[in-house]
């Protein structure tokens, strides 16, 4: 008897963990607006993100002081990638944004071109 009320407490407790897990699987879609900042050997530097997800493309704008900028990368489970791609009068330098999405904020680094990175946050306008 006492390895049977064993038996059932440890399915219960099993039972009881899958819900959590699954939440954490499920994937995230980034889709609207975002504020975003790097932090830049010239200090830090904010833009507005528009992201647009389908699946796991990931496409949108960048706006801040170098202009308005395309990017495009991928959303695969909870991390993002994408890359930006700045004129610098004749040299372009593309910056490689990766992170974590976590709800409605997401951390990492931005590389600049292999010349250094920076951390990055971004979090989720709201309306």
């Amino acid at each position: 008897m006492k390895e049977l009320v064993c038996v059932v407490a440890a399915l219960i407790l099993i039972g009881a963990g899958l819900p959590g897990a699954q939440a954490q699987d499920k994937p995230v879609d980034v889709t609207g607006s975002w504020e975003s900042t790097i932090e830049s050997p010239q200090g830090a530097m904010t833009s507005a993100a528009t992201y647009k997800q389908t699946g796991e493309e990931l496409t949108g704008t960048h706006v801040g002081q170098m202009g308005e900028l395309q990017l495009k990368g991928t959303v695969k489970g909870h991390t993002i990638s994408y890359q930006i791609t700045i004129d610098m009068g004749g040299q372009q330098l593309t910056i490689t944004y990766s992170g974590t999405v976590n709800g409605s904020t997401i951390t990492g680094t931005a590389d600049f071109g292999g010349m250094g990175s920076g951390a990055w946050t971004a979090k989720r306008k709201t309306s």
